[in-house]
């Protein structure tokens, strides 16, 4: 059952830094729906008369720090379960998850990966599924750092939701703001408001899914006579629905007239003055009307993909998903050969010393340790090593 085009809102998007023994520096996405990606630093102290009053900064244990880091490894699972060392250009124009970069100032999608591998510090929209598109990744901006040669992108279409716009209202999609529901339309795939739909009864509620007024205007053969399978809402200019047309509302007469008709027959239906959206239930496709109109019509229209369920591209699942950083770390050391790994282990434990050494002035002063002193330790053992590697 596809349900991406049907879904509820979801929180705003968080990101957190870590250092992956594997895959590098990241800034990881926290589940999240179309927010731009923001990265926190929290500040923190190791002694208990440390100067809260003194700093307008939140002050948290080290304590806090673990289990923050352990529900953002969480949380990182259910974001990023899939690996993202390539590209999706090679496979061509498939439909598949899709981002855009409002820091790169450019109309253009990426796929997961390279949201992640090209993209991960820049401010990102969330475009869900998108079919037929191939990944624009380094044609308008910076290069791919994971495909260099790419030709241009001539078969992708674009929307305002490139630019961070949805629903015929055409307003931006704030996550702080919006407390409402949104619904994908199964044929253009942009996301429309529940407030800008209409209250929607609650015995269609429950359907699967969504093609708004604009697709029905432009295929007028999608809107098919009632029956089980077919909700329509009615709605003037751009009102809200006002009129609903269930399977609970259409007469059983009529239904028992419908099941008797020939096969053959076109099942399209017309409401004049009346702009029609429609709300299908599980196993639509298999419903619409393929008389021999209709099926010339779909293959016209370029819409013939309503007919099968869709196939989406995800990416290959990362063996290390779901795993803490200590363990990911202690897999990668396995998988060294010894003298790799007993230097490996001898620099971690010369790093953990001096860290312990770093912070212990802070707790005997009661100090608060800020980001400030953080990056200036670790500037300082980057200019130390800098200066080895030069003697060496």
């Amino acid at each position: 059952m596809d349900r991406s085009v049907h879904t509820k809102k979801i929180p705003s998007c968080v990101l957190f830094c870590i250092n992956h023994p594997k895959k590098g520096t990241l800034n990881f996405k926290v589940k999240g729906h179309l927010s731009p990606r923001r990265v926190f630093f929290l500040s923190f102290s190791l002694g208990k008369n440390s100067a809260m009053a003194e700093t307008n900064d939140k002050v948290v244990t080290a304590v806090d720090i673990v289990d923050q880091q352990q529900a953002l490894e969480q949380e990182a699972k259910e974001a990023l379960p899939g690996k993202f060392e390539k590209c999706t250009y090679d496979q061509g124009y498939i439909r598949q998850q899709l981002y855009s970069c409002k820091t790169c100032q450019s109309t253009a999608g990426f796929c997961y990966s390279c949201s992640i591998a090209c993209h991960a510090d820049h401010e990102l929209f969330e475009l869900f599924p998108k079919r037929h598109f191939r990944c624009d990744c380094g044609l308008q901006d910076s290069p791919c750092t994971l495909h260099s040669d790419k030709e241009p992108n001539t078969e992708n279409a674009y929307n305002h939701n490139f630019d961070g716009r949805y629903c015929r209202c055409d307003q931006v999609y704030d996550p702080e703001d919006e407390d409402g529901t949104m619904y994908q339309c199964v044929v253009c795939e942009d996301w429309f408001h529940d407030r800008c739909i209409g209250e929607i009864p609650s015995d269609v509620e429950a359907f699967e899914s969504y093609v708004c007024r604009g697709c029905t205007k432009e295929h007028p053969f999608l809107i098919q006579k009632p029956d089980a399978w077919i909700s329509i809402g009615l709605s003037k200019n751009n009102e809200t629905i006002h009129r609903w047309i269930t399977p609970s509302s259409t007469l059983a007469g009529q239904k028992r007239k419908l099941d008797a008709m020939d096969a053959s027959a076109c099942l399209r239906v017309t409401y004049e003055d009346d702009q029609a959206e429609l709300f299908l239930n599980e196993g639509w496709r298999s419903k619409l009307c393929q008389c021999k109109e209709c099926a010339v019509a779909f293959k016209e229209h370029k819409i013939e993909f309503l007919l099968s369920e869709e196939e989406t591209f995800e990416p290959e699942e990362d063996e290390d998903a779901g795993k803490s950083l200590m363990d990911a770390g202690m897999e990668h050391i396995m998988r060294m050969d010894r003298v790799q790994a007993m230097e490996s282990i001898m620099a971690y434990k010369a790093l953990s010393s001096q860290i312990k050494d770093f912070l212990q002035t802070f707790k005997d002063s009661g100090q608060v340790v800020t980001e400030s002193h953080i990056r200036q330790f670790f500037a300082e053992k980057r200019l130390e090593r800098s200066m080895q590697n030069d003697r060496s």
